[in-house]
């Protein structure tokens, strides 16, 4: 599959069948809405931990915690997934997921999953501050405008996701709100677990990193993304409350506290790997 039969225009993203990878027997095939914004070569933190996420497989189970490793850039090439059973006790189970690229692992997801149960909790357990409450919701329906321009490439950014900053003064300053909707499947033909739309958009946590370091001047690829869930969101759009830390070492941290439309639901950090912006290839 070339790279000009993959290409589609972002307006394209909204209305036709297009997804992040496409089955082709045993492999996963990225398409064009994979590709990353740091070099055209490699994939974007947010597919690939959609794509680990999708393959997560814990039935009557709530994933609590899915913690992913991107051991090296993403290859933009025919990967293959590798899932565990579940294995653990009554309450907790643990499953891994490896993705391979020729054979070797380039990334790997860790998710915890608790036991279902239906509790009768005392009234007000659940209740939290949510900057998103009595918000309007934006119209999340089309990509994000500017993406491909700012990114020089059609890819993750200008055709498969919509971000739309929120105003509220809920958002503390220092900290960015971003209203975040996955408008593409993951896998073509396949329904997208609510897993999948939260890790793709917990990695714009390093939103917040941009504030701090311009695009164009620095990258800040994320080593690893943890993703820490009380419950499956309930809506398609996600939220996210997002602040970011950067050190003239090389590293940086971007956190998120995540939200849906029935409010708060868990909390997300990446290890990012600072550098001066190199030419893109």
């Amino acid at each position: 599959m070339t790279t000009d039969s993959r290409a589609a225009t972002a307006d394209e993203a909204a209305t036709s069948d297009a997804a992040l990878f496409a089955r082709d027997g045993s492999r996963v095939v990225p398409t064009d809405y994979a590709r990353g914004p740091w070099r055209r070569d490699a994939l974007h933190g947010g597919a690939v931990a959609a794509l680990l996420a999708q393959a997560v497989d814990v039935p009557d189970w709530t994933p609590t915690r899915l913690t992913i490793d991107l051991l090296g850039p993403v290859p933009d090439a025919p990967l293959t997934l590798s899932v565990t059973a579940p294995e653990g006790g009554k309450r907790v189970v643990r499953q891994e997921i490896t993705l391979l690229a020729d054979g070797a692992p380039a990334a790997r997801a860790l998710c915890v999953a608790v036991r279902r149960s239906d509790l009768d909790l005392p009234d007000g357990a659940t209740d939290h501050p949510d900057p998103f409450a009595g918000v309007p919701v934006p119209d999340l329906s089309t990509p994000t405008p500017g993406a491909r321009e700012a990114v020089g490439w059609d890819c993750f950014d200008s055709g498969a996701i919509r971000v739309h900053g929120l105003a509220s003064s809920g958002v503390a300053e220092g900290s960015v709100g971003l209203w975040v909707n996955l408008l593409v499947p993951v896998i073509a033909g396949e329904p997208t677990p609510a897993i999948a739309r939260v890790a793709a958009a917990a990695d714009y946590a390093s939103t917040a990193t941009n504030m701090r370091l311009p695009q164009d001047r620095w990258s800040f690829m994320n080593a690893e993304l943890t993703v820490h869930l009380s419950r499956e969101p309930a809506t398609s759009w996600v939220g996210l409350v997002a602040a970011g830390v950067v050190q003239p070492a090389g590293s940086g941290l971007s956190v998120a506290t995540i939200y849906d439309a029935a409010g708060r639901l868990g909390q997300s950090a990446q290890a990012l790997v600072v550098e001066a912006r190199r030419p893109r290839t």
